[in-house]
């Protein structure tokens, strides 16, 4: 972002002129943080991964009580979805200003100012600071994330309850797992052969690639198109091997496709999940030891809330892309 445009955008307090941008400048986006809390009017919403919340309590202290002394003197309501846990709960509470709500597995940070910008910081592998941020103004993009966040917010739970859950050690969504490669192979083979409706599958492009090399899973898209089930793919990176499949599955499908995107500017997923009827979810990664290890879950609660953020990245994909054809 050049600094005619974000002189442009802090005189026309971020409504003009619209644009989609991944910025890469640290020091830009934090100043736009800053000014935006004092022009604020309505409030902001806002969703902490881990990875923006150890940025916060490691970089980020002075501007928190910044941000809270706003709050405070202007009666700027911001909502917070946070996961809480056993190690960052007491950081949680000294939150005095914030509406505060809670869920597990929460895979990536967003903000929406004022339901007129919205904003992701991306952070790349061993990284503590962002790297990146996706900031927009788009009036389609920010009313689309600002649906998945009131999505969020009604199943999200409230942080005492929260805490007394963490009290008594009781976890949500309780996960069985997979260890056995052999039994790992089965699980997925299953879980993509008895879909009827829907597949949504979004994963780092390496484990997706290693997926279709020891299983079927590809050989299953046709039936799978002809039986009129829904298949979904966000990957993180292009693959030429995959996209070819991809493509030759489709120019052979008369009416339904798989519907693919991906994007190498802002995303790197760290685990495949794979939604099957948004009943049946299994989680995929590489443990310590570089070995594929996977969890299944048949929660309600968990499998809503990985759509959500899936919905989350593919709206974020999509507008990036359609900014790079415009």
């Amino acid at each position: 972002m050049d600094d005619l445009t974000f002189r442009q955008l802090k005189e026309s307090k971020y409504y003009y002129p619209i644009l989609t941008e991944v910025m890469f400048e640290y020091d830009r986006m934090l100043e736009m943080v800053f000014h935006s809390m004092t022009i604020i009017e309505c409030g902001y919403d806002t969703v902490w991964d881990a990875n923006i919340f150890n940025f916060i309590r490691k970089y980020f202290q002075e501007g928190m009580e910044y941000v809270e002394k706003l709050v405070k003197q202007n009666g700027i309501r911001i909502r917070l979805i946070v996961e809480a846990t056993l190690e960052n709960i007491d950081a949680i509470d000294l939150l005095k200003y914030y509406e505060v709500r809670c869920l597990d597995d929460i895979k990536g940070n967003f903000g929406i100012f004022d339901n007129r910008a919205y904003m992701v910081c991306i952070f790349h592998r061993d990284s503590d600071k962002p790297d990146q941020t996706l900031w927009s103004n788009s009036k389609e993009l920010v009313e689309k994330q600002k649906i998945l966040f009131e999505k969020m917010w009604n199943i999200a739970i409230p942080l005492s309850t929260r805490r007394m859950e963490l009290e008594y050690e009781k976890r949500i969504g309780q996960k069985k797992m997979i260890v056995d490669l052999e039994a790992l192979q089965n699980e997925i083979d299953s879980l993509i052969i008895t879909c009827k409706r829907k597949l949504i599958i979004f994963s780092p492009t390496k484990i997706l690639c290693n997926i279709i090399s020891r299983n079927d899973v590809a050989n299953y898209f046709p039936s799978l198109l002809r039986s009129n089930v829904k298949i979904i793919l966000l990957i993180d990176n292009e693959e030429n091997t995959l996209l070819n499949q991809i493509n030759i599955i489709n120019d052979t499908s008369r009416l339904n496709k798989v519907q693919l995107n991906h994007s190498n500017k802002m995303i790197e997923f760290k685990e495949c999940v794979i939604i099957s009827d948004d009943k049946y979810m299994l989680q995929l990664k590489y443990d310590i030891n570089n070995q594929l290890i996977a969890f299944t879950s048949t929660e309600k609660y968990n499998i809503l809330l990985q759509e959500i953020l899936f919905e989350k990245h593919w709206n974020e994909v999509k507008s990036l892309n359609i900014q790079k054809h415009n």
